[in-house]
Formats: C-alpha cells, structure tokens, sequence
C-alpha cells in the first residue's frame, strides 16, 4: 500500500484536524477567510504533528495499528490542552470556554476515528 506507513499516519492525522475544523467553520463563520482557517486548524495540528511523536503516536505499535485507541485519545488531552493555550495566546482569544470543550472532545473523536479507520483497514495492508 504505502512503503512511509508514519507519513500515511501523520497525513491522515493532518486530515483529521482539517476536517473537524471545516466542520467548524461551516458551522459558524460567514466566510471562508484565512484567518479563521489559521485559527481554527493549526494550533491543534501543529501541536499534535510536532508533540505527538515524543509521546508514542508514531511508534511501530501505532504503524502497524496495535496502539489501543484509548491511548491514542490520552495522548491527544494533553496536546490539546497545549493547543488552546497556544491558540488563546497567539490570537489573543479566551481560554476557557465553550470552545475549548468542544475543541477537546471534538478534535479528539476525529483523530481517534481515523485512528480507528487506519488500525482497521490500512494497517493490515501494510503489513501484509
């Protein structure tokens, strides 16, 4: 399938946080502007794509889709919480709030969802 399984992941991983961002944005926001973009997807995939490798999210177990998705979603509540700080600090937004809530649990379930969808059907490929 792939011979870079971690670039797969880690693609996928990106797809997760722009999507449920997307979603967001579709939701609440007149227009698609940069800004709101930047705001809204970044901090969390930045934040996931440069902390989540130290705490295990890229490790052969993850590759070969054997990382419990349960620790896949522990992983990401420290992460997350990183992100919103970084998130409020950088474009002076509140911390705490409705947003940081749904941010958590909402990025969380996609990213634990491709996680799922690649320990089911891309990683028995890659290993084949």
């Amino acid at each position: 399938m792939t011979r870079n399984p971690s670039l797969l992941l880690a693609l996928g991983d990106l797809g997760a946080f722009v999507a449920f961002g997307v979603l967001g944005l579709i939701s609440h926001e007149k227009s698609f502007d940069v800004a709101p973009i930047i705001r809204s997807i970044v901090p969390f995939a930045a934040a996931w794509l440069l902390l989540s490798p130290f705490a295990g999210a890229y490790s052969d177990e993850a590759l070969r889709g054997r990382k419990p998705l349960g620790e896949i979603a522990l992983i990401w509540l420290p992460i997350g919480v990183v992100a919103l700080i970084a998130r409020a600090a950088i474009f002076d937004r509140h911390l705490l709030n409705a947003f940081f809530v749904i941010a958590l649990i909402g990025d969380g379930v996609f990213i634990v969802g491709w996680r799922a969808l690649y320990n089911r059907l891309v990683a028995p490929a890659i290993a084949a």
